[in-house]
């Protein structure tokens, strides 16, 4: 698997949503069985937000308020975790099979699915069924008690619902967010004169279409300036220290533009600067930030 091709590992990913149970088609015969089931322990699950990303993998944990969730993508394969203190759901799929996993302090139920051949094991102190369905032949077997089996198979599809309202309320996979091209395009610290009258930060959008920057805002070690209106495309947006209240340290100082969900959008970090130059982006938008004469609201060149 290609994680430059990321969108086809989405779809991929969107697939797992429905679980292939296979229908039940003989009675229980109640007869005792001993098999040991997952019992989790009712520990508290600490409040957490890890992601790893490199070439060969992508790795995602977020703390949510239907319990810890975890993604994994590989060159092997995606598996997704859901774990709270009474329970654990894991769907993992490789190019061989599928799974859907429910692990319960009552019961367990695995369900897999490798090629045309579903296969689904329910466990629990009680009782236990396997049935298995392929090329439309249906083989099952129960023994003992497995009430409960109908409320594993609704519990194990809640749960997987959970994980897709997870996946599309909290998290973004790499290539599927929409990156909103608006930067900081250029910056005078240290300008000929007074710095309070001269002194500026400039935005430039090189979207398409214009992006509302309401509830955006810059940030300036202690100092947040929150942003409104719209900025169009090829537009240069400039904020004058008077504006904003933004001090820039003519020593060095790190500026930071962050979206309205509190995203970091773009960021600039300088050490020293020059009395009357700027740092800024030359091309616009997309270059490397050098020093240049200033020129508010126009091209850097």
């Amino acid at each position: 698997m290609n994680l430059s091709d990321i969108a086809i590992v989405a779809s991929i990913i969107a697939g797992l949503a429905s679980v292939p149970f296979v229908a039940s088609t003989i009675s229980n015969d109640y007869g005792p069985i001993g098999d040991i089931v997952l019992n989790m322990s009712s520990t508290d699950i600490p409040g957490e937000l890890s992601r790893s990303l490199t070439n060969e993998k992508f790795e995602q944990t977020y703390q949510t308020p239907f319990g810890k969730f975890t993604i994994k993508i590989n060159p092997d394969g995606v598996y997704q975790e859901l774990v709270r203190p009474d329970r654990k759901v894991i769907v993992q799929q490789t190019p061989d099979f599928t799974a859907w996993e429910l692990f319960a302090q009552d019961y367990n139920l695995v369900v897999n699915k490798t090629g045309t051949k579903v296969t689904e094991k329910y466990t629990s102190p009680d009782g236990y069924r396997e049935a298995t369905k392929e090329m439309g032949n249906t083989k099952e077997t129960v023994r003992g008690n497995v009430d409960k089996y109908d409320e594993a198979k609704e519990l194990l599809e809640e749960e997987i619902q959970r994980m897709e309202k997870i996946k599309k309320d909290y998290m973004e996979l790499p290539g599927t967010e929409k990156v909103i091209h608006v930067v900081i395009n250029e910056v005078l610290p240290n300008p000929e004169g007074d710095d309070a009258e001269g002194e500026f930060i400039e935005l430039y959008s090189y979207e398409e279409s214009e992006v509302d920057l309401t509830e955006w805002y810059l940030e300036d070690g202690g100092t947040n300036y929150t942003l409104s209106g719209n900025i169009e495309p090829e537009e240069f947006l400039v904020l004058w220290r008077n504006e904003t209240g933004i001090a820039l340290n003519n020593n060095g100082d790190d500026i930071k533009l962050y979206d309205n969900s509190g995203k970091l959008v773009d960021s600039f970090e300088y050490e020293d600067s020059s009395e009357g130059k700027s740092w800024a982006r030359v091309p616009d938008g997309t270059g490397e930030f050098q020093e240049v004469n200033s020129t508010p609201g126009y091209s850097n060149g």
